[in-house]
């Protein structure tokens, strides 16, 4: 989540061995399983491992990450499939990580150009555009201070024909939802500063950061049981046993029971991986000959939405020429982005390269070198891109952090106190669990 773009337009292979002490009825493998080789997975085993502690990190995917990865193979340049912007610089540790380590990070621009139909917006129109802006982001701030955990359809204002628009940008652009699906009081705690980027890529940092973490890859968790002394995790590489274990994988994947938990966790901890939903938030990727859209490097381009698909805004925005590579990430959010993630990528690009020609002209398709459409809600790892409250739900994140009988513990952005839905929340969230696992270890 990009906290100013409310401004804007307002590796380790280590293999799975089999249980060390198989024979041994109340034995441990490790003291401390951890499930997800995100950021949150790979700072609780740093930090538990600094203080003398044993852990064992299990990824089901094929590499470290979760949902910060950089890869050069589609564009033979940097291009971050999942998180680009290194959110609220003041409290980000990656940003020093990276400085520290010779990465090239600089604070993001803030420029951007709005387009009316086919031509750039009058002062008139882009002024009506940030009061639309500044009307929303002002009711929802004074509906989350006053602690109102209801919808923030509840309490923007009608905004005429500047509606779809600012539901786009100050919604589904913002959060991967439109206003009618998520809490004014979760949004407010979100703190704000100002965002940076990393001409390598935020996944080549954060795979940099990672590199001394040994994970065992291709390796899923089937079962969590966690009713004796320990727990244990079945996989499809065997049984794991612990003192404790770290679930770090998305809301998204917990609620769909990919993982089973035995005895079942209470209640309340299932209903709030269903209040914490999982945004929809996906790339549609071009590398452009020509800078076509009227602005520079990290300039964001935007354009008034004028017809919804089903309550939903219809439209996108982008990120011009990321980071001077010649990449436009072009990014379809909130419920739109679900339905077009159901007719797939194919419909995703063909939309996003529809509403360019509508604003430049029907040569635009030419200026297409390469294409990349990257479907966050479809990937089966995250079901998603990331979480925020229901209205009504904001009391869910308190919930999904507190441990089950000192066993079962969780953490990853969702859990964060006040950065959630970013790269360093997650971070942090894995730190604080380790700390409390090592308090009671």
């Amino acid at each position: 989540m990009s906290h100013s773009r409310r401004t804007f337009l307002s590796s380790g292979t280590a293999t799975l061995a089999m249980p060390l002490f198989a024979n041994r009825a109340m034995a441990a493998d490790v003291d401390v399983v951890i499930v997800g080789a995100g950021a949150a997975g790979i700072s609780a085993a740093r930090e538990l491992q600094k203080r003398g502690y044993s852990t064992q990190v299990i990824e089901a995917d094929s590499r470290i990450g979760g949902r910060v990865f950089s890869e050069t193979t589609t564009f033979g340049v940097p291009y971050d499939v999942g998180a680009h912007w290194l959110h609220y610089r003041e409290a980000n540790p990656f940003v020093d990580y990276g400085l520290e380590n010779g990465f090239d990070l600089y604070p993001a621009p803030e420029d951007e150009i709005l387009y009316v139909g086919d031509r750039p917006a009058t002062a008139e129109e882009m002024n009506a555009h940030r009061a639309g802006l500044e009307a929303a982001n002002g009711a929802m701030l004074a509906a989350g201070r006053r602690g109102r955990d209801v919808a923030a359809s509840e309490v923007v204002p009608d905004l005429g024909d500047w509606n779809l628009t600012t539901n786009l940008f100050a919604g589904a652009y913002e959060m991967a939802k439109d206003f009618d699906h998520f809490s004014c009081a979760d949004w407010y705690t979100a703190e704000d500063g100002t965002d940076w980027y990393c001409r390598e890529g935020f996944g080549t940092l954060f795979a940099h950061s990672a590199r001394d973490i040994d994970v065992s890859l291709g390796t899923y968790a089937e079962t969590v049981r966690w009713g004796g002394q320990g727990a244990e995790v079945e996989t499809n590489k065997g049984t794991l046993r612990a003192r404790a274990v770290v679930i770090t994988v998305s809301t998204g994947v917990l609620a769909s029971g990919d993982i089973k938990f035995d005895p079942p966790l209470p209640g309340k901890k299932r209903d709030a991986f269903e209040a914490l939903t999982m945004g929809h938030y996906n790339h549609v990727a071009l590398q452009l000959k020509d800078n076509f859209f009227g602005i520079g490097e990290d300039g964001y381009f935007g354009y008034k939405i004028t017809e919804g698909s089903n309550g939903a805004p219809k439209g996108f925005a982008a990120l011009v020429d990321a980071c001077g590579h010649g990449i436009t990430y072009c990014d379809l959010g909130g419920d739109f982005a679900r339905q077009m993630s159901d007719q797939g990528v194919a419909a995703m690009y063909d939309f996003v390269i529809g509403e360019l020609k509508k604003a430049y002209g029907t040569d635009i398709e030419k200026s297409v070198i390469e294409s990349h459409t990257f479907d966050w809600t479809q990937h089966p790892l995250t079901k998603g891109a990331y979480a925020s409250a229901e209205p009504g739900g904001a009391w869910a994140r308190a919930q999904l952090r507190a441990p089950e009988a000192e066993r079962v513990w969780f953490a990853g952005e969702a859990t964060s106190v006040d950065d959630w839905a970013t790269v360093a929340g997650a971070h942090k969230s894995g730190l604080a669990v380790a700390k409390q696992i090592a308090r009671i270890l």
